[in-house]
């Protein structure tokens, strides 16, 4: 265990005793109700400022907030997971075993955001009466990994990062969304947030057999520092992502971007209602007719 951060970080923010199970906890609560804070900012500012969040039915508007705080925690976790990735040369040195203080705010406040996650994706569902089985099984999944590693003391802290770098692609799918609800789908900034948004998908992928390869090469370090069901949960949770979870999504991002369509909700809409809900153009079309 490697509790000691390198001297560039050693008088900074993350420069917390981080053996203790209340600083854990603090951060992890922190997490939890700043991006809950996130959430209800992006409501209040939306419903004021905005007239095409006005114009969505709740539900919506539940997953705009969602998909704006999940754009907010991406750009935490693409930081901390490009430099874990290019940058750390502690993390480098070992991957199975080295942490480094940064790695645990990130770790323990990602849980807090984890744990947000599922209780209002879990919400949503019974007030919906919806099931969404891949994003909650994805959710319940990060939140228990990252649990584990704030359980344990010994859990290295590189492929932890590199989860979260996973991350990556939630700004660009916030903004896509956002856009196509406003009719942007035909701008040249939805098509090329798309595309990036793609590769950043494929990039995912990429990342995956990356934390294979690791696992493959550090085996020895991490049977010796994880817990048993804590690393069989992230094989089996990286299994899912590899060949389930990755592919679906980046095949419905592609598909999105040759049929401009939400997905997310187009199932779920009556078909008379069907043409305005799924793409604004059509909406703003029949308003400038009248």
């Amino acid at each position: 265990m490697n509790l000691e951060s390198d001297g560039t970080t050693s008088k900074s923010m993350f420069d917390l005793d981080y053996a203790s199970w209340k600083i854990r906890l603090t951060l992890v609560v922190a997490g939890f109700f700043f991006y809950l804070g996130v959430f209800v900012v992006c409501h209040q500012l939306s419903s004021s400022l905005n007239i095409t969040y006005r114009s969505l039915v709740s539900k919506e508007k539940i997953f705009w907030n969602l998909a704006a705080t999940r754009a907010v925690f991406g750009v935490q976790s693409t930081i901390a997971g490009v430099w874990a990735l290019l940058v750390d040369p502690v993390l480098h040195a070992d991957k199975a075993r080295n942490q480094q203080n940064w790695c645990w705010f990130n770790v323990a406040t990602a849980t807090g955001f984890f744990f947000f996650e599922n209780v209002a994706v879990h919400l949503s569902n019974l007030y919906f009466r919806t099931f969404d089985l891949f994003l909650v099984v994805h959710h319940l999944f990060a939140f228990l990994g990252f649990l584990g590693s704030v359980i344990n003391l010994k859990a290295g802290h590189y492929l932890a990062m590199i989860t979260l770098l996973l991350e990556m692609s939630t700004p660009f799918t916030c903004i896509s969304w956002m856009l196509l609800k406003a009719g942007w789908s035909e701008s040249l900034f939805w098509k090329l947030n798309q595309w990036l948004m793609i590769h950043m998908f494929h990039c995912r992928m990429i990342l995956t057999y990356h934390m294979w390869w690791v696992c493959f090469w550090h085996w020895d370090g991490l049977i010796n520092t994880l817990y048993l069901p804590h690393f069989a949960l992230f094989l089996f949770g990286l299994t899912l992502l590899t060949l389930i979870l990755n592919p679906y999504w980046t095949n419905k991002k592609t598909q999105q971007l040759l049929n401009p369509v939400d997905w997310n909700f187009v199932q779920s809409e009556p078909k008379n209602s069907q043409p305005e809900r799924t793409n604004g153009q059509v909406l703003q079309k029949k308003k400038k007719k009248q």
